[in-house]
């Protein structure tokens, strides 16, 4: 295994698991001496190479994860320490050390234009962490619960997918609430009373129900949301958002664009897309065209108006 790898992508916790199998897989048995974590925004390029250099009690092997690696990305970030970049060039071009370096960037992507980039593209090892598509979802919750010991059926898959969505968090923060509460098996009825629907889900149904005319059922929802904290302008350009996915769905299908070609031109994932797909081609253009100029009024109303949001909003459901 080359002793420099770098892990990127948006996925916090699929950097961080990912990160942390290499880790194991270099070690074999980790413990707290062999395996050191530092926080690249609180440390210094030096005490890296130092915490590198020494070697743990008890162990010929060590591995040391570096934390939100900012300077491989273009990003401007506020750090407590000011890094010696051209140190750290030093480093990854002449390492002499056995450890195994990992650092971790939570981004899309990297500078490749950066000198550090380019060194550790030539020194060491790059892995990009996707996002994960449905079928690798399913494939994730399927060996999830057949690993701990329990079954789950298509219907109960297909209802958890459709509350969830496939963001990966999501999925593994309720996979792992869901094993608790049932037995050997999951069922529908399982998923039902215990996966909470995501916002990005809700928000999918919200404009569903808009569009359907299902006022009254919308309401019901949005106050829903309302008492779960969401706020009325995240929630009002998320709808916007949604409508205007819709609206560019709609254009690129009439087009002849097939859905992974949409998704990679819009830059969304494509779950999103195929949701989209079902149900756009029921609806003109010229409705969802009326439904967006109604969206950008009622952000104007938001940002001009005196009057309680929620009661705007509301009468935005209602009018829309």
């Amino acid at each position: 295994m080359e002793r420099l790898q770098l892990v990127y992508g948006n996925n916090t916790m699929r950097v961080t698991e990912v990160a942390k199998e290499l880790a194991r897989s270099f070690l074999k048995e980790p413990d707290e001496f062999s395996l050191v974590t530092l926080n690249y925004r609180e440390t210094s390029i030096e005490t890296i190479m130092e915490e590198a250099q020494t070697l743990p009690l008890l162990s010929d092997r060590k591995a040391v994860i570096v934390n939100d690696a900012f300077s491989f990305t273009g990003a401007r970030v506020k750090a407590e320490v000011t890094h010696d970049i051209d140190r750290l060039a030093d480093y990854l071009t002449n390492k002499n050390d056995d450890a195994l370096v990992i650092f971790k960037v939570f981004s899309e992507q990297l500078d490749k234009r950066k000198r550090i980039t380019k060194i550790m593209k030539q020194r060491g090892n790059i892995t990009e962490v996707g996002e994960m598509n449905e079928q690798e979802i399913r494939d994730y919750l399927q060996k999830t619960v057949n690993d701990n010991g329990v079954s789950m059926d298509r219907p109960a898959m297909d209802a958890f997918i459709h509350r969830t969505g496939i963001d990966y968090e999501t999925v593994t923060n309720e996979i792992n609430k869901l094993m608790l509460f049932a037995d050997d098996s999951i069922v529908k009825a399982d998923v039902e009373s215990v996966v909470s629907i995501s916002l990005e889900q809700n928000i999918f149904k919200l404009t569903d129900l808009i569009l359907k005319n299902q006022k009254a059922d919308a309401v019901n929802l949005l106050r829903d949301l309302l008492l779960q904290k969401e706020e009325p302008m995240q929630l009002l350009h998320l709808i916007i958002g949604q409508f205007r996915l819709l609206y560019q769905v709609k254009l690129m299908l009439g087009e002849g664009y097939q859905q992974d070609y949409i998704a990679k031109s819009l830059k969304v994932h494509p779950y999103r897309v195929k949701l989209a797909s079902k149900d756009v081609r029921k609806y003109d253009q010229a409705v969802l065209e009326g439904k967006m100029v109604m969206c950008r009024n009622m952000d104007y109303r938001f940002k001009s108006s005196y009057l309680d949001r929620q009661t705007l909003f509301e009468l935005f459901v209602l009018e829309i």
